[in-house]
């Protein structure tokens, strides 16, 4: 076949348009078909080895690196800005929902108005003994008077208690004593017959009987018992307790009554300590005979079981009754 010289040309340009390249050469042809020429020129242009699409370059490799660590980073900072959130959440329902304080009580009195709100008036600190607070009661019968009134001393009154039906007047009436609380005790006075608390003020001695002998019986742990003899004086007669009472209530029984004598003794100033000389015990003083002559001077009673048409039987008498002690230390 007869080559023409257009051909080749044509060939050429072709081949350009579909690979891109030139195509080969006779002469290419030629010295590929074999030869030293060939080899040396094959071992000194190697062939490029394929592209891996799969497999990152270096300069890949670093870009993915760069792009890791700036995720990391705006996970920590998220996780950051969340926990403190969450604490900021967590200490705000803390202090919106926590547990309200208790009311504070209400301010006590001042200490005027609970002196004046106290129905029992408090002793004074100290060892001073005063006259304790109390309140008597009697199981008297019709035609007696309150036994509350043996703390009255801004009046002439006096506990008036009625012995009994005629025929049986007896005594041994009870009279109950309620301090409110527990007193230190160290003496209990009493003011038999009906004497007058205000100068001046009105006596009805001779209209009743006198306590001539009493009982107190307490309440404390020792159950300590006391007997008051009065020996009819005409006022008030102070006895002392052998030691110190801690108690609360006090019952008190009326032993034995007399007649009021006419000239009765006098209390004795507890303060005097000089005894009577010779010529006062035979003259006696100014104010009435002495305790030991009180048989002589009081009016005859009448025997047990024996009836009695004198009113002065009756009833008799207390004016006045105190418990002298403290508040306990």
């Amino acid at each position: 076949m007869t080559e023409h010289p257009g051909d080749d040309g044509e060939d050429q340009w072709a081949a350009s348009l579909l690979f891109d390249r030139n195509p080969p050469r006779d002469d290419d042809e030629e010295v590929s078909g074999g030869g030293p020429e060939a080899m040396d020129a094959d071992e000194a242009a190697p062939a490029a080895e394929p592209l891996d699409l799969d497999t990152p370059t270096s300069s890949g490799q670093e870009t993915s690196g760069t792009d890791t660590n700036a995720g990391a980073k705006k996970a920590a900072f998220a996780l950051a800005g969340a926990l403190l959130v969450a604490i900021v959440l967590i200490v705000g329902s803390l202090t919106v929902f926590r547990r309200p304080d208790p009311p504070a009580p209400p301010n006590p009195l001042p200490p005027s108005i609970t002196a004046q709100a106290s129905t029992t008036p408090a002793l004074p600190p100290g060892d001073g003994d005063q006259a304790v607070p109390f309140t008597a009661s009697a199981n008297c019968p019709a035609g007696s008077t309150p036994a509350q009134a043996l703390t009255d001393t801004s009046s002439d009154s006096a506990w008036v208690c009625v012995r009994g039906a005629s025929g049986g007047q007896v005594d041994g009436q009870v009279l109950h004593i309620d301090l409110g609380h527990s007193y230190l005790l160290t003496a209990v006075s009493v003011t038999p017959g009906w004497v007058a608390k205000t100068p001046g003020g009105k006596d009805e001695w001779l209209a009743h009987r006198v306590v001539t002998r009493l009982q107190y019986d307490f309440n404390d742990d020792e159950r300590t018992i006391l007997t008051q003899d009065t020996a009819n004086t005409h006022g008030q007669v102070t006895t002392p307790l052998a030691h110190r009472v801690l108690a609360s209530r006090v019952t008190v029984i009326i032993l034995q009554t007399s007649r009021p004598p006419a000239s009765p003794p006098q209390p004795v100033d507890p303060t005097a300590t000089t005894p009577p000389g010779f010529i006062d015990s035979v003259l006696g003083n100014a104010n009435g005979p002495l305790p030991a002559d009180t048989s002589q001077t009081s009016a005859s009673a009448p025997e047990p079981g024996q009836d009695s048409s004198d009113p002065v039987d009756a009833t008799f008498a207390v004016a006045a009754m105190k418990f002298l002690g403290h508040e306990p230390q």
